[in-house]
This record gives structure tokens, C-alpha cells and sequence, in this order.
């Protein structure tokens, strides 16, 4: 009885009762795939990194990009010119070899030199010796007439002298005379006075007497003015003062002899400037002198050592006034011209220490940032020996100066420029520090004093701050809109993917109804 309704249960229980015990076994056998199944899942995780590595690198090129696109070993031009017109008559050192600083390196001989100016100053010379002859002359004639007038002014003089003794005599007996006279009036009038008060004369005879002594006192007074007034004048003239009539000639002659004496002053005052005129002229002349005997046979150097590469004025040639002669290297000043991204121009500055891997050179050579250049005109690349590395749009030029320079290759007389000083050679120039570290680095600087440098670096930090803040800001914008456009894309392929799997679920389901 109860084999029977076993027997008779439907087929669906069975065939359920067998799936739900075969289960675990397909899921055991499920958990165990081969390792070739797993290579498409790591090709497509795969993929999915190198998109997202390319999408950072595209937007953050400044973090993953610090070093040149394009870089090339060069040197600058040493120009070598002739400062005069001339024949080169002599080459000292030959193309190819090497040259120290101020050896001589040509002779230019100029034959047709301007003698204009010595011939100049030679005329000046002439004239002003004339000049000085002339007033040499004047000088010796002056002198003579000087010498005479003070001879006949010191006769003069004397005989002035004497009559002006002459006459001080001659007043001194006058005004004696007159007190002789002026004495004996007062006795007289004195006598008639007291016979008037005796009664024996009138007053009218008193008074005629006392009229007759204002008389005489007046010719005294005037007798001893001018004997007061010769005396001053004898002193006067004593003291080469001219102040009477006497003294006349004598001031004719001291006038003249001063005139003389200044005439005289004036000529040894012109001859000293003659002699000091002539002395300059003179060492004008000897200057010139040599200017034209050095331009006449002139030898060219150079102010720093280097190797000759292009001899542009074989000897024979004539070339003119700053002509140029030799093209010159120096390999202690190889540059190295790499072109960069614009997008780091914030870390390309001038003195920003680089890394230099050149073709050829085993080690990495230190270098720092000369100058940053976004186009480089003809005239800038004529400057340098190699022609510099093409640049795009978004690119921008920059010379790096080397901290050591190059040890010198070999070189031979007939050897390519290019293999000296490695000019030519391929470089990879790259920034010596990370972008992290190159962001960080301005906050670790301190000052000696803890208050400024705690300032300092305050205000380096809030700059930092600023432009992180700033830079952060643009990346969050560019991650936003490209997230954006990924969830767009993300959604659109979801929705699809969904509308394939509900389409895939339908047809399963189909599929089983099917089979029940």
C-alpha cells in the first residue's frame, strides 16, 4: 500500500526532488572553472584602468607628465669680428682646434687707416706753439718796457722828492717869518693898548694896530696850512701816492708800469696755458699714434677660450669694420633645449633644478632653468649652433644651463661639430622633484627669526592654500562634468544592459514554461 503511492506520484515531484538534491553538486561544479575563464574579466579590469590612467593623465597632465617631450644638446655662438676694416693677413689658430682666453687668434692688417685726426691734431700742435712763441715775444717786450719805466719812475721819484723837500722848506721860513711877524704886532698892540688906557693915543689907533695883527695871524694860519698841506704831499709821494701837480710825470709812469706788470701776468698766464695745452695735445698725438700703429696691424682675440668651428675669413680676405671671422663653442657653456607642456609653465621658472639624461652619458647631469621662452624667433636660434626641436601649440621652450660642463670629447681637426661639446645629441630633461614635493616645498623654509619665519611661513602657506584651493576647485569642475557624462553614459548602458537581461530573464522563464 505504500509502495503504491509511490509509485503513482507525479513526475514533477520526482524530477523537483532529483533538482534539489543535485543542487550542490552543479554548485560545487560551478565554484571549479578553469583559469582560462578568468582572462577576460583581467583583460576588461584591465582596460577599465588604462581608461581611467589616460583620463587622469589627460586631465591632471601637470601630476603625471614632468618631463620634456623634446630635448637636444646645443651651445652658443662665440662670434669672433674685426673692430676695423682690413686684409686678414694671418690665422693663428686653425678650424677645429682649441684656443685659450685672450690668445691671439688673427692679424688684420688695414692699410687705408684714417689719419685725419692725427693730422688734425698735429696742425693744433703747430698753432699753438706759434701761439706761444707770439706771446713768449710780447712777454720779453713787456718786460724791457717794464724795466725802463721803473727806471725813469725812480728818477722822477727823486726829483720829486726833492722839490717837494724844497718847498716844505721853503714854507716852514715863511710861516717862521710870519710868527716873527704875529709876535711883534701883539707887543705893538699890547703898547697901544695900555698908552690908550693912559690916555696918550685915541682907540681908533689902538684898533688900526689890532687890524694889522689879524693880518699877519692870517698870513700865519695860511703859511702853516700850506706848509701842513706840501708836508702831506711829500709823504704821499713817498708812499707812491700821486696827489700834486708835481707828482705828475710820476704818476704817468707808475700807471704805466702797473698796465705793463698786468700785460705781463697776462702773458705768463697764456704761456702756462700753451705748455699744459701743448702736453695734452701732445699726449693726444702719442695716443693717437698708437691707436693707428695697433689698427694698422691689429690681432684678434678672443675674452674666453673655446674651439674654433667655422673660419668665415681665411687669411687674404679684406673684411669690413664688425665683419665676423670665426664662429667659436665654448663646451663650458653647452645648453640644453627641451621643450615642455604649457601646463608647466607654474614649475618651469628660472632657477628650477632639473635632471638631464643625454644620449651618450651613462649618469644624470644636474641642470637649472636659463630661460623659458614660448617661441623662439630666427635671431634666438641663431645664437646657438643646433637648430632647436620643433614645438607644438601647448608647448613652450627651455634652456637649461648644465651645474658641471661636459667633459671634452676627443677632438680631431677634421671632426663634425656635432661630435664635440655633444652638440646635437637627443636628451630627456625632467624636473628634479615630484608634483607633490614641488607643491609642498615652499611650507619647509623657516626663517632664522621664529616670528618671521612663522609669518612667512604662514603667508607661503595660505598662497599654497589658495592656488591648491583654486586648482582643486578646477579639477573638482572637470571631474564633475566628466562624471557626469560618465553616469550619463553609465546610465544609458545600464538601461540597455537591463532592457537585455529582462529580455534574457523573459525568454529563460519562457523557456521553462515551455518545459513544464
Amino acid at each position: 500500500m505504500s509502495d503504491q503511492p509511490r509509485e503513482n506520484r507525479p513526475t514533477e515531484a520526482r524530477a523537483s526532488s532529483l533538482v534539489t538534491h543535485d543542487e550542490p553538486v552543479a554548485r560545487s561544479r560551478r565554484t571549479l572553472r578553469p583559469f582560462w575563464t578568468l582572462a577576460p574579466r583581467a583583460a576588461g579590469y584591465g582596460v577599465v584602468f588604462f581608461v581611467i590612467w589616460m583620463v587622469l593623465t589627460i586631465m591632471f597632465p601637470n601630476v603625471f607628465t614632468r618631463s620634456s617631450e623634446r630635448a637636444v644638446v646645443n651651445n652658443e655662438v662665440t662670434l669672433v669680428t674685426s673692430p676695423v676694416e682690413g686684409v686678414v693677413t694671418e690665422q693663428h689658430v686653425a678650424a677645429g682646434k682649441p684656443f685659450d682666453a685672450n690668445q691671439p687668434l688673427m692679424t688684420v692688417q688695414n692699410p687705408n687707416i684714417d689719419r685725419a685726426l692725427l693730422i688734425d691734431l698735429t696742425g693744433k700742435k703747430l698753432d699753438n706753439q706759434q701761439r706761444e712763441d707770439a706771446a713768449r715775444a710780447e712777454l720779453a717786450g713787456d718786460e724791457s718796457q717794464l724795466a725802463s719805466t721803473q727806471h725813469d719812475l725812480l728818477r722822477y721819484q727823486s726829483v720829486a722828492q726833492k722839490e717837494h723837500a724844497a718847498n716844505i722848506r721853503a714854507l716852514e721860513a715863511r710861516l717862521a717869518v710870519a710868527r716873527a711877524q704875529v709876535d711883534q704886532q701883539e707887543d705893538v698892540v699890547n703898547r697901544n693898548q695900555a698908552m690908550q688906557w693912559a690916555g696918550a693915543v685915541s682907540e681908533a689907533y689902538t684898533s688900526a694896530s689890532r687890524y694889522q695883527l689879524s693880518i699877519l695871524s692870517n698870513a700865519k694860519a695860511a703859511a702853516a696850512a700850506e706848509l701842513e698841506h706840501a708836508i702831506a704831499n711829500g709823504d704821499a709821494s713817498r708812499s707812491k701816492v700821486y696827489a700834486s701837480a708835481t707828482d705828475g710825470p710820476a704818476a704817468s709812469l707808475s700807471q704805466r708800469g702797473r698796465l705793463l706788470g698786468a700785460d705781463i701776468v697776462q702773458r705768463r698766464a697764456e704761456i702756462t696755458q700753451f705748455d699744459a695745452y701743448a702736453q695734452s695735445v701732445d699726449k693726444l698725438i702719442a695716443a693717437e699714434q698708437q691707436r693707428l700703429d695697433r689698427l694698422s696691424h691689429i690681432e684678434i682675440r678672443s675674452g674666453e677660450p673655446g674651439v674654433v668651428e667655422d673660419v668665415l675669413a681665411p687669411p687674404g680676405s679684406r673684411v669690413a669694420a664688425g665683419a665676423t671671422l670665426i664662429r667659436a663653442s665654448n663646451c663650458a657653456r653647452s645648453r640644453v633645449v627641451a621643450v615642455f607642456p604649457r601646463s608647466l609653465s607654474d614649475d618651469l621658472l628660472p632657477g628650477t633644478h632639473l635632471n638631464v639624461r643625454m644620449d651618450g652619458v651613462p649618469s644624470v647631469l644636474p641642470a637649472s632653468i636659463a630661460e623659458v621662452l614660448p617661441r623662439a624667433s630666427e635671431g634666438e636660434q641663431a645664437r646657438y649652433f643646433v637648430p632647436f626641436p620643433p614645438i607644438e601649440k601647448n608647448e613652450i621652450y627651455v634652456i637649461a644651463k648644465l651645474d658641471e660642463p661636459l667633459s671634452s670629447l676627443p677632438r680631431r681637426a677634421s671632426a663634425d661639430p656635432g661630435e664635440r661639446c655633444a652638440m646635437g645629441r637627443w636628451a630627456r630633461v625632467s624636473l628634479d622633484r615630484g608634483w607633490l614635493a614641488s607643491n609642498v616645498s615652499g611650507l619647509a623654509h623657516v626663517d632664522p627669526n621664529w616670528a618671521a619665519g612663522w609669518h612667512s611661513a604662514t603667508e607661503r602657506g595660505r598662497q599654497w592654500l589658495g592656488k591648491a584651493g583654486a586648482q582643486g576647485r578646477r579639477w573638482l569642475g572637470e571631474l564633475a562634468a566628466n562624471g557626469r557624462r560618465w553616469l550619463g553614459a553609465l546610465a544609458t548602458n545600464g538601461k540597455r544592459w537591463l532592457d537585455e537581461l529582462a529580455s534574457v530573464g523573459r525568454r529563460w522563464l519562457d523557456d521553462l514554461s515551455a518545459a513544464a
